[in-house]
């Protein structure tokens, strides 16, 4: 196997452990210089199916990837249905978010969280503390004008 000489020995093993061809351990110790059995370890403890077939005096280990995590929901009489709690939480939903299905070839179905429109942000600020008067406002619009041209032509307050 062509590795770069700074990949890690980990990283070398759990290539050829996943390789649909699999690895031995003598395959593995032959890539890496050692033994690479925590990186079995490692790989099912996070879901990777490990399966071990003899062959004679080795043992050829292959490894397969965890499937996409699914979710079952079931459906009222009225069509409802309630989104299992991992996908809220992955899709950050809330109580009255919206959340769009788009249909797509093969009957397949993909839900995705709806937009958020910009009406959604009003009123999320809040009131200001204090208003002003037009008079005020009008006053401080004369005051940056003349501070502006004091700056332009050099001059300070």
């Amino acid at each position: 196997m062509d590795e770069n000489p700074r990949t890690p020995g980990t990283k070398v093993a759990e290539r050829l452990f996943v390789q649909p061809k699999g690895a031995t351990m003598a395959e593995i110790i032959a890539a890496t210089g050692g033994p690479q059995f925590n990186v079995l370890k490692r790989l099912k403890a996070r879901g990777y199916l490990v399966r071990r077939v003899k062959e004679g005096q080795q043992t050829r280990y292959f490894v397969e990837p965890p499937a996409q995590p699914s979710y079952e929901a079931t459906v009222t009489r009225k069509g409802q249905v309630t989104l299992p709690k991992e996908v809220r939480e992955r899709l950050r939903l809330r109580e009255g978010d919206k959340v769009r299905f788009t249909a797509q070839q093969g009957g397949r179905i993909v839900m995705t969280c709806a937009g958020h429109s910009i009406r959604d942000m009003f009123g999320i600020l809040g009131r200001p503390p204090r208003s002003l008067t037009l008079e005020e406002i009008d006053e401080v619009i004369r005051q940056a004008a003349v501070d502006r041209f004091l700056r332009a032509v050099g001059r300070k307050k």
